[in-house]
């Protein structure tokens, strides 16, 4: 994965599911992903090593990934905005089958 779709990944991530992290893990994630800050000026910022900011980050992505892949919360709300772009351009039958596939997401979440 690159590093602008892996940037893009892991923010959508810590919105959806950041509050979970502790908050050194939310906050050295935060400040890697959503502003490009460099692990050594996360560290300096902080006073600690450059070591144990990265451990930190890689704890957080290690988390973010599990609960994704339990949750799957970004991968329905990634079907649900695809659907909604088919069903703009959709009409009749169609667009009532696309709208009950979003449904179907929506009510997957046991909501």
């Amino acid at each position: 994965m690159d590093k602008i779709k892996k940037t893009v990944r892991y923010n959508a991530l810590l919105h959806i599911y950041g509050s979970l992290l502790s908050k050194t893990q939310l906050a050295f994630a935060d400040d890697y992903f959503s502003y490009d800050l460099s692990l050594s000026e996360i560290a300096e910022a902080n006073n600690i090593t450059r070591s144990a900011v990265e451990d930190a980050i890689k704890k957080a992505l290690k988390k973010l990934d599990a609960f994704e892949k339990q949750l799957k919360i970004l991968e329905r709300n990634k079907k649900i905005l695809a659907i909604i772009e088919k069903a703009k351009d959709a009409e009749g039958l169609e667009k009532i089958q696309l709208l009950e596939e979003i449904e179907r997401i929506i009510s997957s979440y046991g909501i």
